[in-house]
């Protein structure tokens, strides 16, 4: 499996874990370089806010209804369901680098298809093809860091990774609402360019060449990573720590080879159950707190203040504070644990999409005047950034990569992608529809009742995985 590899890339690099010796800024580099595949993802992310705004006000070559663009945003929610798994199988097949190469390609074609031709239906295939690229760049990237990083610096390596994202987020948040529809994107299609024409320079994961046997390749790419001299005639091998390294890879590869698991394993084994009904049930709240469509719509959902600060200018500080609090929940999680992030996560999403669903109401359907009030759903914006991302935002990938043994990891990792996407597509599809229709009110309502159905699951079913062994984590899961 493919996770596995990550983990055991990880027991593997404990060798040579200094980091003056290991090429610490080769692997920053190579890190650095994958992840503007995910920049790239972050941007398609952000990028219906402004552009929505600017379809709805007629400044674009196309007309589009309210129907068109719920499809324009959920569509890329669809494709990120569709390649996970093949992702997954084809990296093992063609490599980490050419998967990621391709993608690269893949998202130049997406960015470059709205800007030569501007109609509905061009932007469908260009958000779905961006969505299967979003799913093999989260298979793919964190994989790829995971098995060239040393251990020393693996933490830091994979934060890259969501700090990346939520850049490529923040970059069409602060720059779209100021300039054209068209020049965003040209500005936008810069992002993979740059991953293209850094990333074809980095090592293929020597965990990958490893598996091929393709050995020396593989004693190449980590003499690269770790920035270490060739064994002359005469050293002893085992003093040079890319050997012994390379000879860790080996064995694990082995034994992961031997104990391959399936997707059956997932649903015959009692305890692969429990992980699997915590994991899928707390990445669905993560979406169905309403995240998504906060992320797509806010800038057409928030009332106009009339002030210097609008729905343009409150984007941009929610981006940044998810950005801050997905680096503040780093040592939380492991300071104050899964479970008490979890709880207070849920409970305070449900509470200001409570106080949010009030406000629209009142705005709304009834004759009250709120514009004295028109502050509630801003200041509810920005505590619910705060909430989602120090606890919900994040532990979902902390619990699957704590929950399943190694051998199952990349197909439960694949169907929490699926989960991801599946629960996105739908709420991002309903959410203009219902608004129109009923009133925004009415899915804030159901973004709070899902925040307070969280709290309770995280509070009764969830148990607390802070600085326990990965055979006590399971020890509790075969428990009757």
């Amino acid at each position: 499996g493919a996770s596995a590899r990550v983990a055991s890339a990880m027991k593997g690099s404990a060798a040579g874990s200094d980091v003056k010796t290991t090429g610490a800024l080769r692997q920053y580099a190579a890190a650095c370089s994958a992840s503007l595949m995910v920049m790239t993802t972050g941007a398609w992310l952000g990028w219906p806010s402004p552009a929505i705004k600017k379809m709805l006000a007629n400044e674009t070559e196309m007309v589009v209804n309210h129907e068109q663009i719920s499809w324009v945003v959920s569509l890329m929610d669809a494709g990120s369901a569709v390649s996970p798994i093949p992702a997954g199988f084809l990296m093992d097949v063609i490599g980490r680098k050419a998967i990621l190469l391709l993608t690269g390609l893949l998202f130049c074609v997406t960015w470059m298809m709205p800007l030569v031709m501007q109609t509905p239906v061009v932007l469908y295939v260009a958000r779905f093809l961006a969505g299967m690229g979003k799913g093999v760049a989260f298979t793919v990237a964190p994989m790829y860091i995971g098995e060239i990083a040393s251990t020393g610096i693996r933490g830091a390596l994979s934060t890259m990774f969501a700090g990346l994202l939520w850049s490529g987020t923040m970059f069409e948040f602060g720059f779209g609402p100021f300039i054209s529809y068209n020049t965003l994107l040209i500005v936008s299609f810069i992002m993979p360019v740059a991953f293209l024409s850094t990333f074809i320079f980095m090592p293929e994961s020597p965990y990958y060449l490893v598996m091929k046997r393709r050995n020396e390749d593989a004693r190449k790419a980590l003499k690269w990573l770790r920035n270490c001299p060739s064994v002359q005639p005469g050293d002893d091998i085992d003093a040079n720590p890319v050997e012994q390294e390379l000879k860790d890879m080996k064995k694990n590869v082995s034994e992961e080879m031997q104990n391959k698991g399936s997707f059956k394993d997932l649903v015959t084994s009692r305890s692969n159950r429990k992980a699997a009904v915590i994991v899928l049930m707390v990445s669905m709240f993560q979406r169905t707190c309403g995240i998504s469509p906060m992320l797509a719509y806010s800038s057409v959902t928030l009332p106009e203040t009339g002030t210097f600060i609008g729905p343009s200018q409150i984007i941009v500080v929610f981006g940044f504070i998810l950005t801050l609090s997905n680096f503040l929940a780093t040592p939380l999680i492991d300071r104050l644990g899964r479970k008490p992030l979890l709880i207070f996560s849920g409970a305070g999403c449900g509470v200001m999409t409570t106080i949010s669903a009030i406000f629209y109401y009142v705005h709304h359907k009834t004759d009250i005047d709120t514009s004295g009030y028109l502050w509630v759903p801003y200041v509810g914006i920005c505590c619910f950034g705060l909430t989602h991302s120090i606890g919900i935002g994040g532990i979902p990938h902390t619990l699957l990569s704590e929950l399943f043994p190694q051998n199952v990891k990349c197909y439960a990792a694949a169907i929490a992608s699926i989960t991801f996407a599946v629960s996105s597509f739908i709420i991002n599809k309903v959410y203009i529809t219902v608004a129109a229709g009923v009133g925004v009110w009415a899915m804030f309502v159901f973004f709070a009742f899902n925040g307070l159905a969280c709290a309770l699951f995280s509070a009764f079913v969830v148990f607390e995985t802070k600085g326990k062994t990965f055979a006590e984590i399971q020890r509790i899961l075969h428990k009757p």
